[in-house]
């Protein structure tokens, strides 16, 4: 089941209501949006792009509010190192930033092509969580300006830079999704390019014959967001399985924390770090549920946010209490 995190302007919040209530009619489909709750913090951007490392797919909802976010565009930038797939939803007629512009976008209303382009993305390399996260742990200031310029440089640094569908990133060659039609001559590429945009047409290609072989497919119209959002196509709800939740805790030394009180209050369940700072709990709750996690510990600030069960690499970093 993926998970997907779902970045957005909070101007758009309607809209992305609606497109949530699209999406949660598909249990198969656990959607995070909780990205408000952490900025503020003194390590926000570690964090924020620990919650998009944990998520499986991008989904970029696109308007022109999300186009003038310096949020938004560091969450793009985020995912674009971390190798996530990005899935654009366009909410008006704003053009997608010139590093997405050929990135296929889906409409509000194409909920039928957005579901299946999330359903069959490919997941990120879990390989290059490690050292992108330890750059963003590196970034100390927290206006978002600021921050969104050091990203930024760090990333272009690293080379993990973005053409389009095809990108470039610790020199492997990605491709993901076809590209969206353009009316502007483009100018005679190298012959390196040209093999690019070939195997970009014909996965386009080929995924027009596999739309045409589904066209009688029968859609099952989305719930209304009154439903609970854990219900199957059948209208039995979802399986609930035993699932872990675990990770790491660090200090700002980067030093590993023991005696970290860990909570779940959803669950009533607490456990305490071990030496090597390692918590863990196993809990039974529905695929891809986001719960809360709080930690205390003495002489350091109280944590608070929100992780995925199921998910053994929820590591977090805490702050020691100013004095």
């Amino acid at each position: 089941m993926p998970t997907v995190f779902l970045s957005y302007a909070g101007a758009d919040l309607p809209l992305i209501e609606q497109l949530e209530a699209q999406l949660k009619s598909h249990p198969e489909i656990a959607i995070w949006r909780d990205q408000e709750k952490i900025y503020g913090g003194q390590k926000w951007p570690k964090v924020l792009g620990e919650a998009i490392a944990d998520q499986d797919v991008f989904l970029l909802a696109w308007s022109k509010n999300s186009a003038r976010s310096h949020f938004v565009e560091f969450e793009w930038c985020t995912a674009i190192a971390l190798k996530k797939t990005i899935i654009p939803c366009l909410l008006d007629d704003t053009p997608l930033a010139s590093s997405l512009g050929t990135f296929h976008g889906y409409r509000l209303d194409d909920s039928t092509g957005l579901i299946r382009s999330l359903q069959a993305a490919p997941l990120g390399d879990v390989q290059r969580r490690e050292p992108v996260i330890r750059k963003l742990s590196d970034i100390t200031v927290t206006e978002e300006t600021a921050v969104l310029a050091q990203a930024k440089t760090v990333f272009a640094k690293q080379h993990w830079t973005v053409q389009g569908n095809v990108y470039q990133a610790g020199g492997d060659i990605h491709i993901h999704h076809e590209p969206s039609t353009t009316s502007a001559p483009e100018k005679a590429k190298p012959f390196a390019e040209k093999w690019q945009t070939w195997v970009v047409i014909i996965g386009g290609i080929l995924t027009a014959i596999l739309a045409a072989l589904q066209i009688q497919e029968r859609i099952v119209p989305p719930q209304s967001p009154e439903k609970p959002s854990y219900i199957s196509s059948e209208g039995q709800p979802a399986q609930v399985v035993e699932q872990p939740v675990a990770g790491t805790i660090f200090d700002e030394d980067d030093k590993r924390l023991p005696g970290v009180l860990v909570k779940l209050p959803e669950f009533n369940q607490s456990v305490v770090s071990d030496q090597n700072g390692r918590y863990r709990f196993v809990v039974n709750a529905h695929r891809g549920h986001q719960v809360e996690l709080l930690a205390e510990k003495n002489d350091f600030e109280p944590m608070e946010r929100f992780v995925s069960l199921g998910n053994e690499h929820n590591d977090f970093t805490m702050q020691r209490a100013s004095r």
